[in-house]
């Protein structure tokens, strides 16, 4: 087993402490802004919470939805969303209407709405136009510049393309043998020490860079596997749907990540998709305002987007003529490539981070990031004074059996 885990360590040291230092660097800026109470549009925070409800072309809450108020509880939903299409139709006519959007603004109800390629916005009881500068913000995109947006970037070798996505499917192979030849070779050596009456499971014995190493990885040995485990998901994840998108024909409908896959409204329909999104919200969440409501066709799906009033300011999605509940990837959605799906791949996201379990999670995962930091730096110390030693017995080859 040492020998294996000698192996891995003589070949993949560099790239491993590589993906730990880069990890570590997003976690912690992570953890800078939440530990601050950064502002919603700080850019770290933007980031964190990209993609977390969709697609950029999917997702509906935008960072003042986090803060804003309700919208009031006896407002009149379906006039109020006949009277935003009108408003609509009014500013530009004859071009197609793409959404029907209603939102706080400034303490007051809005309307959005698209009407083809322009973003246009109400204030609902006067009819008047927002100002541009009030209108929802756009996702911050892949190339927004934040701390965490740039960690991340050399986390996953963005810079090699997407075949640099493999290269944390070999990291994380890497760190799962790693463990396993560690926690075996630590076994055997505990039941030698059994056997000569020495119980304790911590030991003094090779150095500090030892102790500390065995120490470290016992205290830390759970979020450990935690980290390496989901990350190794997470990893397969990615490097599936690379070689699914080399296997697809070039897609003739718009980029499924950010294009527009909407389809005009009718307004005869805007009553009918409001009610059903109301009687599906208030049987799914009865005890909850809403805070946006939106209409729209998402990939000819009729849909009623609701942002929920509640603690992590909540995006669902129902169908509009059903008023069933709709997931990020549906049969018939443009095909995302993920083999796990769109909602477990970002459900992945959250477990290697942390943030599923709160800030509890974030901490742990963030103890769990420094302890593998250390974890590799100490292996690679150690293969190295071992190497060094034997370079003077006269035994200079990088890699032995014993």
């Amino acid at each position: 087993m040492m020998r294996w885990h000698r192996l891995c360590v003589g070949f993949l040291a560099p790239l491993l402490i590589y993906i730990v230092v880069t990890g570590a660097g997003i976690q912690l800026a992570d953890m800078s802004a939440l530990v601050s109470k950064a502002p919603e549009n700080n850019p770290d925070m933007l980031m964190m919470r990209q993609h977390i409800s969709g697609p950029d072309n999917y997702s509906v809450v935008r960072w003042p939805d986090y803060t804003a108020a309700p919208l009031p509880a006896n407002l009149d939903y379906v006039e109020a969303v006949r009277k935003a299409a009108a408003l609509g139709r009014a500013a530009a006519p004859g071009a197609d209407l793409r959404l029907v959007e209603l939102r706080m603004v400034r303490g007051r109800v809005a309307a959005h709405v698209q009407m083809g390629e322009r973003q246009l916005m109400f204030d609902l009881a006067t009819g008047a136009t927002v100002p541009a500068t009030d209108l929802p913000p756009a996702p911050p995109g892949r190339d927004f510049p934040a701390a965490r947006a740039s960690f991340k970037f050399l986390h996953r070798f963005n810079y090699l393309g997407q075949i640099g996505t493999s290269l944390n499917l070999v990291a994380g192979i890497g760190f799962a043998i790693l463990i396993f030849t560690g926690l075996v070779h630590y076994v055997r050596l505990y039941r030698m020490r059994v056997r000569l009456r020495k119980t304790a499971l911590a030991w003094r014995a090779g150095g500090w860079w030892r102790d500390l190493h065995r120490w470290t990885a016992m205290v830390a040995g759970v979020l450990v596997i935690w980290i390496t485990a989901s990350g190794l998901l997470l990893s397969l994840d990615n490097v599936g749907a690379f070689v699914h998108g080399l296997t697809q024909s070039r897609p003739t409908r718009p980029n499924v990540f950010d294009g527009d896959l909407s389809s005009p409204l009718n307004d005869a329909e805007l009553a009918g998709m409001t009610r059903t999104t109301l009687v599906a919200f208030k049987r799914t969440e009865p005890a909850t305002a809403l805070k946006v409501l939106r209409l729209r066709y998402f990939a000819e799906f009729p849909q009623g987007v609701v942002i929920a009033a509640d603690a992590a300011t909540s995006q669902l999605v129902f169908n509009a003529a059903t008023g069933s509940r709709m997931a990020m990837w549906e049969k018939g959605y443009p095909d995302l490539g993920f083999p796990s799906g769109w909602e477990w791949h970002q459900k992945l996201k959250q477990i290697h981070r942390g943030d599923i379990f709160g800030m509890p999670g974030r901490w742990l995962d963030t103890f769990g990031g420094l302890a593998l930091l250390y974890l590799s730096l100490s292996g690679a110390v150690m293969y190295l004074q071992l190497w060094s030693r034997r370079r003077k017995a006269g035994r200079a080859a990088w890699l032995w059996r014993r």
